[in-house]
């Protein structure tokens, strides 16, 4: 252990103290310096890697077009309740239609957890619940008897390996059969299906291409890059790609149907990176169908405007869960008289508008 001369220790703590010093302009200069100077270094290799990019792949313009005259968008939501005792969780999902503007959903799902059980792992149970919840969601859809031609999934059909570690055994096989289900009923019903990763970070075509060994950078970053406004890849399979590198696909394995996927870039703005389309092999034939009709509904932010529709109307939002912990407050006091069983986790402040 290092000893410092009184000296020493009275100089750092006037340094610390002094008046012209600011933690933000430290923590400004700081980000500033290292992101600017990693941009200088790393630009011309970017430059390389997009032209490496354009030649190796088939880029397809894409045009703006309505193909279907009847489509269903399905988004999932969730929200956290931190209390003191455990955590809550409530989940939803919703499938909006277009254009009739109907809204489907099934009853909301609660989880509630210990804190024996780790952040990380509470959180991946939610999020794997979530999405089985989606699925679920969008096979009730279905066999509802919808006349919808399109259903767009907000989220992906080709999982990463990341999936199989993610929540609990029986939670990633609830969400293994919710897919498998709902791809079956769309094959019956001949219903085209896309899966719309709108921030995708998966490294897929990096892999395709062989480029793994020269960037670890991800899909969509480099395609901002190589892929101009309405331009899109050409489809490859996401499976193929994982396994060159990762030897094995268990996630991708266990969906019955192979998923196909590209990327095409819906915005002309900088800020926006292409998304990412996945399409079953029964959907493939519409492919131009599906391309154009995202480019041309990509309104908002480069999303498809069912998904837009169908994320506003699932959304839940922090305020909305503070509201609902204030009432929790108010109910709880007027039964029992006794409302420290609600003592939020962040005890040390007001919390959730209460």
């Amino acid at each position: 252990m290092t000893h410092l001369q009184g000296s020493e220790v009275e100089e750092i703590s006037e340094d610390i103290r002094a008046p012209h010093r600011s933690l933000y302009l430290d923590i400004r200069n700081l980000m500033l310096s290292e992101v600017s100077g990693d941009v200088d270094k790393e630009a011309p290799v970017i430059r390389q890697l997009a032209d490496r990019i354009k030649r190796g792949l088939d880029l397809h313009e894409m045009g703006k077009r309505n193909a279907f005259e009847t489509v269903a968008g399905a988004d999932a939501g969730s929200q956290i309740l931190p209390l003191a005792s455990r955590r809550y969780a409530v989940i939803s999902a919703l499938v909006y239609s277009m254009p009739a503007g109907s809204r489907f959903f099934l009853s909301p799902e609660s989880i509630a957890l210990p804190y024996k059980l780790s952040g990380e792992r509470f959180h991946g149970t939610v999020s794997v619940r979530r999405e089985a919840r989606l699925y679920e969601t969008a096979c009730a859809f279905v066999e509802g008897g919808p006349d919808a031609r399109l259903v767009l999934i907000d989220g992906p059909l080709a999982f990463s390996n990341l999936w199989g570690m993610t929540g609990q055994r029986h939670d990633r096989q609830r969400l293994i059969d919710a897919v498998n289900r709902f791809l079956r009923l769309c094959v019956e019903k001949d219903i085209v299906v896309a899966g719309v990763v709108k921030r995708p970070s998966a490294r897929y075509l990096i892999y395709h291409l062989g480029l793994q060994d020269e960037t670890d950078l991800p899909d969509a970053f480099l395609l901002l890059q190589a892929l101009g406004p309405g331009e899109r890849t050409e489809v490859f399979s996401p499976r193929a790609a994982l396994r060159r590198v990762a030897r094995a696909s268990p996630f991708m394995d266990a969906v019955h149907c192979p998923v196909y996927s590209f990327y095409g870039r819906f915005s002309s703005d900088w800020l926006i990176p292409p998304v990412r389309i996945d399409l079953p092999a029964f959907s493939l034939g519409h492919l131009e169908e599906v391309a154009d009709y995202c480019y041309g509904t990509s309104f908002w932010r480069g999303i498809p405007l069912a998904i837009v529709r169908a994320d506003e109307e699932v959304r839940i939002s922090k305020r909305f869960m503070g509201e609902i912990y204030s009432e929790i407050v108010s109910c709880v006091g007027r039964r029992n008289g006794e409302v420290s069983h609600l003592a939020p986790y962040w005890g040390e402040g007001v919390w959730m508008g209460a």
